[in-house]
C-alpha cells in the first residue's frame, strides 16, 4: 500500500459538522459556561433532543426528569455533552458503511463498551482524568473505520483472514503487511487536531508497550485492558478472530490485583446491560 497516497485519501474522509465541531472546542474551553454551551448546543434541536434524552435514560439513573438543556448539561458536565457530539458525529459518519463480513451495530458496540470500561477502569484505579478516557475507548479502533470507509474491500480481506486464521485483526495486519489501523487512527487524528491523548491511546494500544514511561503511558494501558475485556466478554465485534492476549506488563502497570480485577468486571457487568440505551439514543 502506498502510504503517500492513503495520507491524500485522508484529506476525503469528513470533518465534524459546523455545530458539531462549535459544542466539542466550547466544551474544551476551561473559560467556558453552562451557559456558553447551551447557546451553542441550543442550535441542533436533534442534539438537544439527545442531551435530554441521555440525562433521563437509566444510563445515568438519575431520580428525576430532567427538562433544560443548561441542567442536563450541569448534570452530565461538559465533557460528557462532548463526548455525545463526538459520538453522533463517529456513528453517523464512520459506523454507517456496510461490510461484507461484520455487523457494523456490533462495532459501534465494542467501541462503546471499550469507551464504558475505559472510564470504570479510570476510576477504579484511581486515575484522575477518568472522562477522557470515555472520548479514547470511543474512538480506539478508528482506524479500522477508515480502512473501512476508504478501502472496504482490505476491510473485509482483513475481517476473513482474521477469522479464518483465528488471530486478531493487528495480527492480521502485520501478516499482511499493511498499514494497521493504528497508524490510519493517526493520520486521521491528527488532522482533525485531536488532542495528543485521544491521538496517542488510539495508535499505541496494541503496542503499550512503546509508551512506557510516559506521561501516557496509563491511558494506553487503561484501553488495551478495556479492549482485552470488551473481547473477551463478547461485547460487540470489532472484527477481530480471537481476542487480544493482555500483556502481563499492563497489569503490572496498573497495579491490578485479581480482587481489583474481579471489582471491575462486576461494575462493568451492571454499567453494560444500559449501554443499548446510550446505543439507541
Amino acid at each position: 500500500m502506498d502510504l503517500k497516497k492513503t495520507i491524500q485519501e485522508i484529506e476525503t474522509l469528513p470533518s465534524p459538522d459546523f455545530i458539531l465541531q462549535k459544542i466539542v472546542d466550547t466544551a474544551n474551553n476551561p473559560a467556558a459556561s453552562a451557559k456558553d454551551l447551551n447557546e451553542v448546543a441550543s442550535k441542533d434541536p436533534g442534539f438537544v433532543a439527545k442531551i435530554l434524552k441521555l440525562a433521563n435514560s437509566a444510563y445515568y439513573g438519575l431520580p428525576r426528569n430532567v427538562t433544560k438543556l443548561t441542567e442536563a448539561i450541569m448534570i452530565l458536565g461538559f465533557k460528557t455533552v462532548r463526548n455525545m457530539a463526538m459520538s453522533i458525529f463517529t456513528s453517523k459518519e464512520f459506523f454507517s458503511f456496510e461490510p461484507e463480513n461484520l455487523d457494523m451495530k456490533e462495532f459501534w458496540k465494542h467501541s462503546v463498551v471499550v469507551a464504558t470500561v475505559g472510564e470504570l477502569t479510570a476510576e477504579i484505579i484511581g486515575y484522575s482524568n477518568k472522562e477522557e478516557l470515555f472520548m479514547c475507548g470511543l474512538l480506539h479502533d478508528i482506524g479500522k473505520s477508515v480502512q473501512g470507509v476508504l478501502f472496504p474491500n482490505l476491510f473485509d480481506s482483513i475481517i476473513s483472514v482474521a477469522r479464518v486464521k483465528k488471530i486478531s485483526y493487528y495480527q492480521t495486519e502485520q501478516q499482511l503487511e499493511i498499514p494497521t489501523h493504528e497508524i490510519f487512527a493517526e493520520l486521521l487524528l491528527e488532522k482533525w487536531n485531536f488532542p495528543e491523548l485521544v491521538m496517542i491511546t488510539a495508535s499505541r494500544h496494541h503496542r503499550p508497550q512503546s509508551i512506557q514511561n510516559s506521561i501516557y503511558s496509563d491511558p494506553v494501558n487503561i484501553i488495551t485492558l478495556s479492549t482485552f475485556i470488551a473481547e473477551r466478554m463478547r461485547m460487540g465485534d470489532n472484527g477481530a478472530g480471537r481476542p487480544i492476549e493482555l500483556p502481563k506488563y499492563c497489569w503490572d502497570e496498573l497495579g491490578l490485583t485479581p480482587v481489583i480485577f474481579d471489582e471491575l468486571l462486576s461494575s462493568v457487568e451492571k454499567k453494560v446491560e444500559k449501554i443499548d440505551e446510550f446505543m439507541n439514543i
